[in-house]
């Protein structure tokens, strides 16, 4: 007789689960294959990027995402952390799984980071923290190991308050008519 560990039952029901829902991008974080710690999965239409994960706790007050520059716009479990106060909704906290969703002003401070955190920390990791493409603002989360979900934090850009402004990536035509009319500038200059 074998034995199954539970985490790759769970990893199983995951990736079945999205392989049933249209275009699911489904991520593991940290994404081991050590069957002693804890995964966390997030379920979005476009694939998010596993950011950060560790033992302690992520509490949105200069924890570790803070400190990689991002700045607390809400909070799951207290109303008066952030200030975007009510722009994440959560479901199915103190279980296992759920779905999350962001409310459209909170784009403008893009790129989000989502971060969730388990219950008692007896695995590593407590918590993972995901990085959110542009648009997706929901999705369905899950937690493998013993306990369940203490609380989510949203992070953002700029000062929390005023969202910072638009980055501009140059458009590869804009840098050929540019470096075309300095050459031209410069040819006239000379005759």
């Amino acid at each position: 007789m074998f034995k199954v560990w539970p985490s790759v039952l769970f990893a199983a029901g995951v990736v079945l689960a999205a392989s049933t829902s249209a275009q699911a991008a489904v991520v593991f974080c940290p994404g081991t294959v050590v069957n002693t710690d804890r995964e966390f999965v997030l379920d979005t239409s476009t694939a998010a990027t596993c950011l950060a994960s560790g033992p302690g706790n992520v509490n949105g007050n200069g924890d570790d995402i803070n400190q990689l520059g991002y700045t607390t716009l809400d909070k799951s479990d207290d109303n008066t952390t952030g200030s975007l106060d009510g722009a994440l909704t959560v479901t199915g906290s103190g279980g296992t799984s759920g779905t999350f969703s962001i409310s459209p002003a909170a784009a403008a401070f893009g790129p989000l980071v989502i971060a969730f955190k388990s219950g008692e920390g007896q695995l590593d990791p407590d918590w993972a923290a995901f990085l959110l493409p542009q648009g997706v603002l929901s999705g369905s989360w899950a937690i493998s190991g013993l306990q369940g979900l203490s609380h989510v934090n949203l992070y953002g850009l700029g000062d929390g308050e005023t969202p910072p402004p638009p980055t501009r990536t140059p458009e590869p035509m804009s840098a050929v008519l540019l470096g075309s009319g300095i050459l031209v500038s410069r040819l006239f200059k000379r005759a």
